[in-house]
């Protein structure tokens, strides 16, 4: 599994179009305001595509990064829940 992070500007309903599509491909996901990260199996071009397909489909489109997570992360101000779940899921691909 990779985590991936999802930088996002949608217009009002992209961020629940894109979470919606999501499901698809992970059952491991965390949203934040104007990004998601996602534990998934795929690569950062695929979850990419697979993204601005679902957008397309609801007639919206936006701003889009995706990326790996590495272990070189450094967070602040998150909830301690979410760096957590972040923590977790990097030792989870580590191993």
């Amino acid at each position: 599994m990779t985590l991936c992070l999802v930088l996002h500007d949608l217009p009002e309903g992209g961020a629940e179009a894109m979470e919606a599509s999501i499901w698809e491909l992970s059952e491991s996901h965390c949203m934040v305001k104007g990004a998601m990260l996602v534990d998934t199996s795929v690569s950062p071009k695929y979850l990419l595509s697979h993204i601005r397909g679902a957008l397309s489909r609801a007639g919206l489109e936006g701003k889009l990064l995706v990326t790996h997570v590495t272990t070189d992360v450094h967070m602040s101000g998150l909830d301690r829940d979410i760096e957590g779940w972040i923590q977790g899921s990097l030792k989870a691909n580590a191993d």
